[in-house]
């Protein structure tokens, strides 16, 4: 968990009852962004102009690096001029993208050295799709960039959209990766509306294909390998969305109308200090990590106040 006073605290949630592992101060006087590595190897935090990666396995060398305690291992520092936006890893943990004024993409294993520096700017959220094939960059300058990336190095990457929207986009996700060459992303902004495109990669074709209205702006997306995809605002709100039709596998086109009226009214409201709170963050868990295949869904606000939601499961 995250503050914006830069302090960065640890936990162990494997009971009801948060056990405090570690805490550490990085930066302060801007956001603060944590990302755990799909592998689970490391830990990107961003807070203000400071980046640090740790090594959740790694404790450093006998005689060479100090007695460490804690299981946390700093393997790099980064200060920039200006506060990061936005950092992401991709699904196979190889690399990550961190954003400043520009999106650099680092080589995990090769000591974070920068590989591609994409030419996007005032970027404020980025992310891989789950199968690693397609790259994505969102922000003030109203473009959705999306890269092809499927080859081996993000050097050879190509731009395969650049698409313009009227207004700041502050957050995108994407949804689970059923079928090679279809894949969803949704993103959200000052529009008070969360847009979901399907992309056709092996066409090259895009088309929006859900517009979800929100009563605020949208600050974060999260979408779930089951289908659920939850809005957070400026209100206090999240909203949980029920997608799990886009999951087969056939394009919108092929569909008939009811499977998208379904995607449309399957929907869960949940409020915090509704009107005095933004929620600011919002993750579900994997659910790798969750018994009973469990819907819990993390969700952070202005209000201090991080809470995890178990969702039941409606079909």
């Amino acid at each position: 968990v995250g503050m914006e006073s830069g302090i960065i605290t640890f936990f162990d949630a494997g009971s009801s009852i948060f056990v405090t592992l570690y805490e550490t101060v990085i930066g302060t006087g801007g956001d603060v962004a944590i990302r755990w590595s799909p592998n689970g190897r490391v830990i990107a935090i961003s807070s203000g102009s400071t980046f640090v990666l740790l090594d959740t396995v790694y404790s450093g060398e006998s005689g060479k690096h100090p007695q460490n305690n804690s299981r946390f291992f700093v393997r790099k520092v980064i200060q920039a001029g200006v506060n990061f936006a936005s950092l992401t890893f991709s699904p196979k943990s190889e690399w990550l993208a961190l954003t400043d004024t520009r999106t650099q993409i680092l080589d995990i294993k090769n000591n974070c050295n920068c590989v591609r520096v994409l030419d996007q700017e005032n970027v404020l959220s980025s992310g891989w799709s789950p199968d690693g094939s397609l790259f994505a960059l969102v922000g003030t300058r109203d473009v959705v960039s999306i890269y092809d990336a499927r080859v081996k190095s993000p050097s050879d990457w190509e731009l395969l959209f650049s698409i313009s929207f009227d207004i700041t986009l502050n957050t995108l996700c994407w949804g689970p990766s059923i079928k090679k060459g279809l894949q969803y992303l949704a993103f959200g902004g000052d529009d008070k509306r969360a847009t979901v495109l399907e992309i056709r990669t092996f066409e090259r074709t895009w088309e929006e294909i859900l517009g979800i209205p929100s009563k605020s702006n949208i600050n974060d997306l999260d979408w779930n390998d089951k289908g659920l995809l939850c809005i957070g605002d400026d209100d206090g709100v999240v909203s949980i969305v029920d997608l799990s039709y886009l999951k087969s596998g056939r394009a919108v086109n092929e569909m008939n109308y009811n499977w998208q009226r379904q995607g449309l009214i399957c929907t869960m409201k949940l409020t915090r200090n509704l009107g005095r709170n933004a929620i600011t963050s919002l993750r579900w868990l994997s659910s790798n990590a969750v018994r009973n295949n469990r819907n819990l869904l993390v969700v952070g606000g202005s209000d201090g106040i991080v809470e995890i939601v178990d969702l039941p499961d409606r079909r």
